[in-house]
């Protein structure tokens, strides 16, 4: 659900350059390589940055392109880079239209969040970011993370911390109001699939901003936030998908194409005839 979420929001806002910060395996690079469901994919350029280079190496994997993806070439291109490094230290090589950070950012320390939140909206500054995180109300459905106890648990062991509704919303409204940006909320996984009686309704599993750019002012860090040495970023891998590069046909070659084939489905129809096929066509 959150994978095809963020490609919504992606598709709503019909980017066309797009980097994941916090790529991992690749797992929502790999969604959005796929085309949209009508067929049409604005997207044309994929990047990824990851710390790990073994993570780094399994979305390398699963990027490349596929027999199928050989056969049935694209229409537009579609390029993908991944890089080795950390987003909080780079300086903004790459131009984009939208960062993804999806999961990403209860991996930090609480107090590094406002370096990587600066990285995403101050230092690449996208029209469009996309920021998805746990929700820690939603834990009290998972009976063994004894959520509200003295011995609650992070959904994983890395977690630094899981952010209430309250304290995401407080966070993305701040980010808003000093970057520049407008933001939207919104709940991923209300429910549960085969949930247990007793399901508490307290929001979606995990929770989602959308910031969408309305100023193009740059902004410095905000005060006591410290960002890292800047640092170029590694390239590891760059993929090209197989795309079709034969010119368009003219117009009435074309057209010839669909008169022969109305004709081929008229005759294999006994329900209508040519004229009828011939005239929904026009």
């Amino acid at each position: 659900q959150r994978r095809i979420c963020i490609a919504r929001a992606l598709y709503e806002h019909k980017v066309r350059r797009v980097l994941e910060v916090g790529c991992g395996d690749g797992n929502i690079l790999s969604f959005l390589v796929a085309p949209a469901s009508d067929d049409e994919h604005p997207i044309t350029h994929l990047y990824g940055i990851d710390l790990s280079a073994d993570a780094l190496g399994e979305a390398r994997n699963q990027l490349e392109p596929t027999d199928q993806d050989r056969r049935d070439l694209r229409v537009d291109e579609l390029r993908v880079e991944l890089f080795h490094g950390s987003a909080m230290a780079s300086a903004a090589p790459i131009a984009i239209d939208a960062v993804i950070c999806s999961e990403v950012i209860e991996h930090v320390q609480e107090s590094e969040v406002p370096a990587l939140t600066h990285a995403v909206l101050g230092v690449y500054r996208p029209r469009l970011a996309v920021f998805t995180t746990p929700n820690a109300e939603f834990n009290v459905n998972f009976p063994g993370l004894c959520y509200g106890t003295p011995e609650a648990r992070f959904r994983d062991a890395d977690h630094k911390f899981e952010w209430t509704c309250a304290e995401f919303t407080q966070w993305a409204q701040n980010a808003a109001e000093y970057y520049g940006y407008q933001v939207e909320l919104r709940g991923i996984g209300m429910t549960m699939r085969n949930a247990a009686e007793g399901f508490v309704p307290c929001g979606g599993c995990s929770q989602m901003a959308l910031f969408v750019r309305q100023s193009e002012d740059p902004k410095e860090p905000p005060p006591g936030c410290v960002m890292e040495p800047c640092l170029e970023l590694v390239p590891f891998a760059d993929i090209e998908y197989p795309v079709y590069a034969q010119p368009p046909l003219p117009e009435e070659q074309l057209l010839r194409l669909v008169l022969d084939f109305a004709r081929l489905v008229a005759d294999a129809q006994s329900a209508f005839d040519f004229s009828d096929l011939w005239s929904v066509l026009e």
